[in-house]
C-alpha cells in the first residue's frame, strides 16, 4: 500500500501543473453547466410558458411529467448532467427543437465572427 502512494505521489509532483489544470477546466465546466441549471430553474414554470393561457391543471401536470419538471431537484440536476455529459442537452422551450440542433446552426456565424474577433485583435496588438 505504501508503494502505491509513493507512486502517486511521484505522479502528483511530475504532473501537477497538468493535472491542476485539468482539474480547473473540469471544475469551471462543472460550474458553468451548474450555473445553466439553477437559471433555466430559476425563470420559473416552463409549463406555463408553453401551454396556452386557459391550460387546465391536468395538462400543466401532464406536461411537467413528460419534461421530467416533477421530479425531486437533485434528480433533476443529476439527469441533467448525465445528459450533457451524452452531449443531450434537450429540448429548447421556445423553439421545440433539439438545442444542439439549433447550436450547430448557428455554429458557423459564431466560428466566423470569433475569427474576426481574433483577427482584429491580432492586427491591433
Amino acid at each position: 500500500m505504501a508503494d502505491g502512494w509513493r507512486f502517486l505521489s511521484a505522479l502528483r509532483q511530475s504532473m501537477g501543473p497538468v493535472f491542476g489544470t485539468l482539474l480547473g477546466a473540469l471544475l469551471a465546466v462543472w460550474g458553468a453547466v451548474s450555473l445553466v441549471f439553477i437559471a433555466t430553474r430559476m425563470i420559473g414554470d416552463p409549463t406555463a410558458l408553453l401551454l396556452p393561457v386557459g391550460a387546465g391543471a391536468e395538462q400543466l401536470a401532464a406536461l411537467r411529467q413528460a419534461l421530467g419538471l416533477d421530479r425531486p431537484l437533485g434528480a433533476q440536476y443529476l439527469a441533467y448532467l448525465s445528459e450533457a455529459l451524452r452531449g443531450d442537452f434537450g429540448q429548447s422551450f421556445q423553439h421545440g427543437r433539439p438545442a444542439m440542433e439549433l447550436v450547430l446552426e448557428r455554429l458557423p456565424a459564431t466560428a466566423l465572427l470569433a475569427a474576426a474577433a481574433l483577427g482584429l485583435g491580432v492586427g491591433l496588438g
